[in-house]
């Protein structure tokens, strides 16, 4: 049985940088690049795709996070 919960889940692509470092099991914090912050829900899966950018998944949304060029090096994996 596939899981609906999984299918309803939206995806965002943003840019912006960490305020800290992504963790599973803690919600990110992101300065967006318009200056805006954004909060999210519990962190439960992340992989690093390149030195810029992270895909992370929450517990209601599906991340793809351009980073700006000083926080690149606040990523953990």
């Amino acid at each position: 049985r596939i899981n609906t919960m999984e299918q309803q889940k939206k995806t965002l692509c943003i840019a912006g940088s960490i305020i800290l470092p992504i963790a599973i099991g803690q919600p990110a914090v992101i300065l967006e690049r318009d200056g805006g912050y954004r909060q999210t829900t519990t962190v439960l899966k992340m992989k690093k795709l390149s030195e810029s950018v992270i895909k992370f998944e929450t517990q209601n949304t599906r991340y793809l996070l351009h980073l700006t060029s000083d926080t690149k090096k606040a990523v953990t994996v």
